[in-house]
C-alpha cells in the first residue's frame, strides 16, 4: 500500500472516530478524569500513600495528555481507579456487568492493571499485569484498546485519531 492510501485510510478512520462519540459524552468523560485527579490529590501525604499518589497522579496526567480522557470514563473504588466506556457513573447498576479496566495496588504495594467484569475488591480479575511507572501507560493503553474493541466492536480504536493528527 502506498503512502497516499495509508494516509487516506487513516483519515477515514479519524473521521469515523470524531463522529462516534457525542460532544456531551466527551465532556462528561473529561470531567470524570478531573474528578479522579482531585480524588487522588486528596489522599494523605504520608508513608502509606505518598508513592501511590505520585504514581497515580503521573499516570492520570499522562493519560489525559494523550487524549484517553475523551473516550473513556474514569471512576474510583476505594483507592482503585476504574476505566470504562460507559456513558454514566455506576457500573454496578448494569446487568450484565460491563467490562472495565482497573489500576490498583496489591497487598505488597505493587501496582497493577486489571481487566474484569466486576469490582475486583470482591472478585478476582480475569486478567492482571503488574506495572511500574515506566510500563504503566503502555500496558494501560493496551487494556483500554481491548476494552474499546469489546464495547465498540464496529468502531476503530481511538488511538488511531492521535496517529492521524501526528501525520498531518
Amino acid at each position: 500500500m502506498d503512502d497516499l492510501r495509508v494516509y487516506q485510510a487513516l483519515a477515514l478512520r479519524a473521521i469515523l472516530i470524531c463522529d462516534m462519540i457525542a460532544p456531551q459524552v466527551i465532556e462528561s468523560n473529561k470531567a470524570s478524569w478531573a474528578n479522579v485527579a482531585q480524588f487522588v490529590e486528596r489522599f494523605p501525604e504520608n508513608d502509606t500513600w505518598r508513592a501511590w499518589k505520585v504514581f497515580m497522579s503521573a499516570l492520570i496526567q499522562a493519560c489525559i495528555n494523550v487524549g484517553l480522557s475523551e473516550y473513556f470514563r474514569a471512576g474510583t473504588s476505594m483507592q482503585h481507579i476504574i476505566f470504562s466506556t460507559s456513558e454514566q457513573h455506576g457500573l454496578e447498576n448494569f446487568s450484565p456487568a460491563p467490562p472495565r479496566v482497573t489500576i490498583g495496588r496489591d497487598s505488597k504495594s505493587e501496582m497493577f492493571v486489571a481487566w474484569s467484569h466486576s469490582n475486583i475488591w470482591f472478585n478476582e480479575p480475569e486478567r492482571r499485569e503488574f506495572v511500574t511507572a515506566e510500563t504503566a501507560l503502555p500496558v494501560l493503553r493496551t487494556y483500554l484498546a481491548a476494552l474499546w474493541r469489546e464495547t465498540h466492536p464496529m468502531e476503530p480504536v481511538p488511538q488511531l485519531q492521535k496517529l492521524f493528527l501526528l501525520l498531518r
